[in-house]
């Protein structure tokens, strides 16, 4: 085998044990492949090469694979990687004025759970009967907290 093949064996191994730590950490079937390709590149360079260069290959990837362990648990690095935003919306908030009796009007289908409007608020509404289509006038049963249950008016 010559030199061009092996080191490219050996930098697809170390470019998959890259992907391990920081891209695609905990599938450990990426790693795995990895240290094969790097097992096998350094005994093709024990092979072809002799003891000399085998020694100075296993040096070398074992540097550079313990550096960028290093690398990746730095507590800085997963911060590029990571999502910064925040979710700044809220679960129903039930008014006062949303009653029993309250009016509405369905906005999705409510297959038991959906969305309506009632007094000119969007909720998430849920009714005891099996389905109601959108755009169907609904009547508030029940506000139990934060959870309000609808019926279709009649």
């Amino acid at each position: 085998m010559n030199v061009f093949v092996i080191l490219l064996i050996l930098l697809g191994g170390l470019g998959l044990v890259v992907l391990e730590l920081l891209a695609v950490p905990g599938t450990t079937i990426v790693g795995l492949c990895g240290c094969g390709l790097l097992i096998y590149g350094n005994y093709e360079v024990f092979t072809n090469f002799g003891d000399m260069w085998g020694y100075t290959s296993i040096f070398i990837c074992s540097v550079i694979c313990i550096g960028l362990l290093i690398y990746s648990l730095r507590s800085k690095t997963w911060k590029r990687f990571s999502l910064n935003a925040s979710i700044d919306s809220k679960v129903n908030v039930v008014d006062e004025k949303i009653k029993v009796g309250a009016e509405g009007v369905s906005i999705t289908r409510l297959a038991p759970v959906g969305m309506a409007e009632i007094n000119g608020e969007r909720l998430e509404v849920y009714t005891s009967t099996s389905y109601i289509d959108a755009n169907t006038p609904l009547i508030v049963e029940a506000v139990e907290g934060n959870r309000v249950r609808v019926n279709v008016k009649k």
